[in-house]
């Protein structure tokens, strides 16, 4: 069975780090996987200029129907995303086969201590606006199948390892 794995979160909350590993640790059981980052989606699909939520929402249904068309190819997908909408929640788990969403919980505190891309002090200053989770208001997914929620020290390989468990447990067939 391939699995499309979604992991969200507002930026800098780790979606990618976490991604990176679990595509890792794909590989080296011998799955094809394909990785899919929103920020290189965005990209990709000259989409860059868009930050409206009814901009962000249509990027993300693009990101929901590409996971889905690369899955049906027989290849798992690893796609990490802001996309915190309740529709495209609702949409992947009737349409993505094996969809297991993970959610990363990060106080918007520690976001801006990170803040990679300097987003929160960008909108801090008034340089930028439509920031998911400021100006622009974003659904929490009701029923992530696993939670990550940040505590001073967390360490991302053992959070790996949750997730997998977790994983495991809802598709025991597929490892």
């Amino acid at each position: 069975m391939n699995n499309v794995f979604w992991i969200t979160g507002l930026s800098a909350a780790g979606k990618t780090t976490l991604a990176v590993l679990l595509t890792d640790y794909l590989r080296s059981l011998g799955k094809c996987v394909v990785m899919l980052d929103g920020d290189e989606l965005r990209n990709a699909l000259g989409s860059n200029a868009l930050f409206e939520r009814k901009d962000r929402l249509n990027l993300a249904y693009q990101y929901s129907h590409l996971a889905r068309i690369i899955s049906k190819q027989g290849v798992n997908v690893v796609v990490s995303t802001v996309a915190l909408f309740k529709e495209i929640h609702i949409w992947n788990r009737k349409n993505l086969p094996g969809y297991f969403e993970v959610y990363l919980k990060v106080q918007l505190e520690e976001l801006k201590k990170r803040d990679p891309k300097g987003i929160y002090h960008r909108f801090e200053i008034g340089e930028i606006s439509n920031v998911a989770g400021l100006d622009i208001p974003v659904d929490e997914p009701l029923t992530p199948d696993t939670v990550i929620e940040y505590t001073p020290g967390l360490n991302p390989e053992k959070e790996l390892i949750k997730l997998l468990s977790v994983y495991k447990k809802k598709f025991p067939e597929s490892h």
